[in-house]
């Protein structure tokens, strides 16, 4: 604690003082497989799995794992064909059986794509079985949760819940005070799992992916390294659809660094280099269009890759890699050239004005 502490290490745990918001933000608490249960399964997969195999609010995956899982909806038809599989139910039984229970069920008609093809979640659950199932799965930190106290009570943030919900349903299941049965802690930790998987999909929902969220917030809606920002324009001669011109003045801003370092070697001061820059900001030199060329021609790909990223949408489309392959060589054109085969995805409207340019 302290302030004027910081820098100095701790004569006690001989750890570094550090501000709060310079700390790794790693767990703190874990929770393991309890015993007689043969392991974790990872939340981000059993969301997947979850999403993959349900039907009209039916969780089949949660059904086959928990064996007290008793939703209040209609059991959909399809449940007769994975009945008929004579699948034991129950945590233990899923994981020692998991690759012909999940090709099982891909098999099944409702969920088994077209002759010869693979689903991509099948395809991700072989290629990554390793990152299926684990011993120990950490909790988030306390850091992330946001609870705070009031004269008026105390206020917590809607997602935390589930956080929380996921430890209280552990907590004392190996205790030496409770003799729970094997059935008992399985269907104890598919709770648990489910909800810390419930955690972290809202926690992307909310928080990090919403309008106000940290993707937002300090990503796209903030001026990060190495970026830049433009109305954007059509690219009608011939092109390929995932390239882009860029403007002059922004090619300064962005490869600003790159081009201090040409300049020096070619024989000019930084501080020299850095004025040459400031002075042609918005003016055509032949030398700074060379030097554009040539750091687009020592890419190690194709072309200078970026992540070019249209507001304020963030749907599946709105943020693609594409190519720098040229820097505009008239300053008087402020605009991104953006392929009129790639505009879909970015649902963006490019409409005709001049000759030069048109705007979004």
């Amino acid at each position: 604690m302290g302030e004027h502490n910081i820098g100095v290490t701790c004569t006690n745990c001989r750890t570094l003082v550090k501000s709060p918001i310079d700390q790794e933000l790693e767990p703190l608490l874990w929770i393991r497989a309890p015993q007689g249960v043969k392991a974790l399964i990872n939340p981000i997969i059993w969301t997947m799995l979850t999403d993959k195999f349900t039907r009209s609010g039916f969780e089949i995956i949660r059904w086959l794992c928990d064996t007290t899982y008793k939703p209040q909806v209609r059991t959909p038809a399809i449940m007769e064909n994975v009945q008929a599989l004579g699948i034991e139910r129950g945590l233990n039984n899923f994981i020692a059986n998991f690759d012909w229970i999940i090709d099982s069920l891909f098999d099944l008609k409702g969920f088994k794509q077209r002759k010869d093809v693979l689903d991509p979640l099948q395809v991700l659950l072989r290629e990554q079985r390793d990152c299926v199932f684990c011993d120990y799965l950490p909790l988030p930190n306390k850091a992330l949760l946001v609870i705070e106290e009031t004269n008026l009570g105390t206020y917590v943030d809607p997602i935390v819940t589930g956080a929380v919900d996921a430890i209280r349903t552990m907590v004392g299941i190996d205790s030496d005070l409770s003799s729970h049965s094997v059935r008992t802690k399985e269907n104890r930790t598919v709770k648990t799992i489910a909800q810390l998987a419930d955690f972290y999909d809202d926690l992307a929902r909310t928080t990090l992916a919403k309008k106000e969220g940290i993707f937002r917030k300090h990503i796209f809606g903030t001026r990060s390294h190495f970026s830049f920002r433009a109305v954007i324009s059509s690219l009608t001669n011939a092109h390929r659809y995932d390239e882009l011109h860029i403007p002059w003045g922004i090619g300064i801003s962005v490869f600003r660094i790159h081009l201090v370092n040409k300049l020096a070697r070619r024989g000019f001061a930084v501080n020299a280099a850095i004025a040459f820059l400031n002075e042609h900001s918005g003016k055509h030199h032949p030398l700074l269009e060379e030097l554009f060329g040539i750091l687009i021609d020592e890419s190690p790909y194709k072309a200078i890759p970026v992540i070019f990223q249209r507001n304020p949408s963030l749907e599946r489309g709105s943020a693609q890699a594409m190519w720098v392959t040229k820097v505009k060589s008239d300053p008087n054109v402020p605009t991104v050239s953006l392929s009129i085969l790639s505009v879909k995805g970015f649902n963006a409207d490019l409409n005709y004005q001049s000759p030069l340019f048109s705007n979004e």
